[in-house]
């Protein structure tokens, strides 16, 4: 059976070595997938010229890191083209079969791709269960369209929060499922990884972040949604 394409899209700053797993991991799968990568500094930038064939789309953000990373991944899902596609980042290792299971479990629950599927973090117990969405290409037609110039991120944030605001939209439309046989590894600070210049630039504008978050679950708003009253109470 032929494989459907997929689309891989992150953000990476200043953390060569990671990207450069991350991308081998995704080539180890053997998935028919290509990465698009906003990159925030020129070794990122070599990093995906060595992986031409596997990286498709590389924006250099360089002279805007002070924008943080929202505004590049926002850049950067723009360029996709129409197809499935997966948010992630470039401190995380997939299993060798996490595509092919996630995709399978994608058209077997949504055979019409109007969903999305929650990857596992299998080294973070309790893992945020939609931290790496698949989303479905009819989702996103519905909820985001790439070539509309919608952003898929609330551009607000700087770097924190983006991630649980459109998981949390995902969990209001309710087209959604957990996948644990799909595992990935989140080299997350929190969780045993290094602190690096990515974590540190995030953390600097954290109390920004937090307090936006915490005002839009208050006001019961949501990215995306034309009426997200629901999630006042959560």
């Amino acid at each position: 059976m032929t494989k459907r394409p997929l689309d891989l899209f992150l953000g990476s700053y200043k953390r060569p070595e990671k990207l450069t797993a991350m991308i081998e991991s995704v080539r180890d799968t053997g998935y028919p997938a290509r990465i698009c990568v906003a990159a925030g500094d020129l070794a990122t930038v070599e990093v995906c010229e060595r992986y031409r064939g596997l990286v498709h789309a590389v924006y250099n953000t360089e002279v805007n890191t002070r924008i943080g990373c929202t505004a590049p991944l926002n850049h950067v899902y723009k360029s996709l083209v129409r197809r499935d596609a997966l948010f992630c980042t470039d401190d995380c290792l997939f299993a060798p079969d996490a595509l092919d299971i996630a995709m399978d479990t994608l058209y077997r629950t949504f055979p019409d791709g109007d969903g999305v599927v929650g990857l596992k973090q299998e080294n973070i117990p309790g893992g945020y269960d939609l931290a790496f969405p698949l989303m479905g290409r009819a989702f996103l037609d519905r909820f985001a369209p790439a070539h509309s110039g919608k952003d898929i991120f609330f551009p607000g944030y700087f770097h924190l929060y983006n991630d649980a605001e459109i998981g949390l939209t995902i969990k209001c439309l309710g087209n959604w499922v957990f996948e644990p046989r799909a595992t990935i590894r989140h080299f997350h600070p929190a969780h045993g990884g290094t602190l690096d210049a990515t974590h540190s630039h995030g953390l600097t504008h954290h109390a920004h972040d937090e307090s936006l978050w915490r005002a839009r679950r208050a006001a019961g708003t949501l990215w995306g949604l034309d009426d997200s009253s629901a999630i006042a109470a959560t």
